[in-house]
């Protein structure tokens, strides 16, 4: 009788551990997480010449994370500014974030870098950040 309340207390304890290893983990087959870190990104910033010369070339360190949707990835790469792209199968980043912008916005060449273009603006001008990104 004891030997069967041990057995049980034991069996209990394993069922418990493994429950809690398991639910605290992120999915290792996510097919995201070989893109998630930090990142160095070249921002190429443009603008149409009806606003000005506002060419510049900077960097900023952002990073790329997980979204709460499990098809797509949370890319900040500037102080004020992130996309929320879908990766499909071929690894390209799509995005609908106005009339303006194809939804296509670029891809991953590879785990470690990114490239993307982002329009903002309208009705005869607009700013372009085309980022290329870097994983540290």
């Amino acid at each position: 009788m004891i030997t069967k309340k041990i057995r049980f207390y034991k069996l209990t304890g394993l069922l418990m551990a493994l429950l809690y290893v398991t639910g605290c983990a992120k999915n290792p087959f996510d097919h995201r997480t070989k893109y998630i870190g930090d990142y160095d990104f070249r921002i190429d910033f443009s603008c149409t010449p009806s606003l000005g010369n506002c060419d510049t070339t900077y960097h900023y360190q952002g990073n790329i994370d997980y979204s709460d949707d499990k098809d797509k990835v949370i890319i900040h790469y500037d102080k004020n500014r992130m996309i929320e792209p879908l990766i499909d199968e071929n690894e390209n980043l799509i995005q609908h974030i106005d009339h303006y912008q194809d939804d296509s916005l670029g891809r991953f060449i590879n785990k470690n870098e990114v490239e993307f273009v982002v329009r903002d603006g309208g009705l005869g001008g607009g700013f372009f950040w085309h980022a290329y990104g870097k994983k540290k």
